[in-house]
């Protein structure tokens, strides 16, 4: 079916309406610049005709392995197969948004791209079967594309609820897989260069209570990444998965989205019980996690809060205008709990570090008690406190030996206790 164009439609309008052409041309102009450029005068005279009551013509439905570039006011039916994360940008000085979804039935695939409040609009979740009409069909990086015109219409004919896979059923080869887990290590981020083009990487391990798998953030993905810290549960949607070194890798590409998640996820200790090595002291390597058993023989002095991102958990930078967290941009802080013990077994001792809600465990406080704590006394007499309390305490902990670039001595990051 071919679209009308912008003289036949004023025509219609008029004659279903019995105003005058000058009438529904002012009406057209209003809204071409009401939308300051994103809207042709095409989808004015579309929107004007279904404010003003003007019943929609019906449109001829295509199979999407049919469709070619250039077709014009059809409808298509499919199963959603991937949603892309929502882009934002700018136009003309106005800013607006798009969020792409690929759409197969069977014959063929297309990519459909929703812009602005489209955007919003429309929920849609993968598995979905959904009725586009009165498309254009353009192509974009050679493969084809869908666009709703602006008196388009997406009809969600039967929602499939967002479903995630467990890591053990992953396989090689998915191209949009959703897993939630915890993030279990993270390894230092990395810049590459191949050929002409430079990227970023940040490797971590996730996993839930079915496996543990290596995983990949690149280039933006990695930034996101690095917002995220060791312990945290999270939700990936559409990453891809191929055969690595280790087994089944999982890949965040730019299509992939990964955010904090609210859903039930085992403790990164239930994650790891069947694997969890047991060392002495005087055993540990560097870089391996593992569980040590020992006493607490001393609590070191320090102000045990530290300044840490709203948003994100990380250490943020001082910069002449101010607070800075470079990882997300944020520029409003909190302080987290932190403590440093020295942990003695029958082979040696080390200095062990606790953030956040492991330091506050130890400590026994809250975070708000910890502060008026801080408010109502010295650090010498919390300091002396702490020790009379903790101290010739047995405690099991689970992370892995560094050595402190501060000191140069060997140091153990606390992941977890282990109760």
């Amino acid at each position: 079916m071919t679209e009308k164009n912008i003289k036949e439609l004023v025509q219609e309008i008029t004659e279903k309406t019995g105003k005058k052409e000058e009438e529904i041309n002012a009406l057209i102009k209003a809204k071409v610049e009401k939308f300051s450029g994103l809207l042709t005068e095409q989808g004015a005279a579309y929107m004007v005709q279904k404010e003003l009551g003007i019943k929609q013509e019906t449109y001829e439905q295509m199979q999407i392995g049919q469709i070619n570039e250039g077709m014009k006011g059809i409808e298509i039916k499919g199963i959603v197969e991937a949603v892309f994360p929502v882009k934002e940008f700018e136009k003309n000085g106005k800013k607006g948004k798009l969020k792409s979804l690929i759409l197969s039935d069977g014959t063929g695939e297309v990519r459909v791209t929703l812009w602005n409040d489209q955007v919003d609009k429309y929920e849609i979740t993968r598995g979905s079967e959904i009725v586009l009409t009165n498309i254009i069909v353009s192509k974009y990086n050679d493969k084809k594309q869908a666009t709703m015109g602006f008196n388009g219409t997406l009809n969600i004919l039967n929602k499939k609820e967002e479903t995630f896979e467990k890591m053990a059923e992953l396989k090689a080869g998915i191209n949009s897989a959703n897993i939630v887990g915890r993030i279990i290590r993270k390894f230092p981020c990395k810049d590459f260069e191949s050929g002409e083009r430079k990227g970023k990487l940040c490797s971590f391990q996730i996993g839930d209570e079915t496996a543990v798998l290596r995983a990949t953030a690149w280039n933006e993905k990695a930034n996101e990444m690095e917002k995220f810290n060791e312990g945290e549960a999270v939700e990936i949607k559409n990453a891809y998965t191929k055969e690595g070194k280790f087994g089944i890798e999982i890949h965040l590409g730019y299509t992939a989205t990964i955010q904090e998640t609210n859903k039930e996820i085992p403790s990164t200790i239930e994650i790891l019980k069947e694997s969890i090595q047991e060392k002495k002291i005087s055993h540990l390597v560097d870089g391996e996690s593992a569980a040590i058993t020992g006493k607490i023989t001393n609590v070191d002095k320090g102000n045990f809060v530290y300044e840490v991102c709203v948003k994100c958990g990380k250490k943020p930078q001082k910069t002449e205008n101010g607070i800075l967290c470079e990882s997300c941009g944020e520029t409003s802080t909190k302080r987290n709990a932190v403590v440093s013990l020295l942990i003695e077994d029958d082979t040696a001792r080390i200095k062990a570090t606790l953030f956040g809600k492991n330091a506050l465990t130890v400590l026994g406080l809250e975070q708000e008690t910890l502060e008026k704590e801080l408010n109502e006394k010295s650090t010498e007499k919390i300091t002396t406190e702490i020790n009379e309390k903790l101290n010739g305490k047995e405690i099991k902990l689970y992370g892995y030996q560094k050595i402190n670039s501060f000191s140069g001595e060997n140091e153990f990051r606390v992941k977890e206790i282990i109760k």
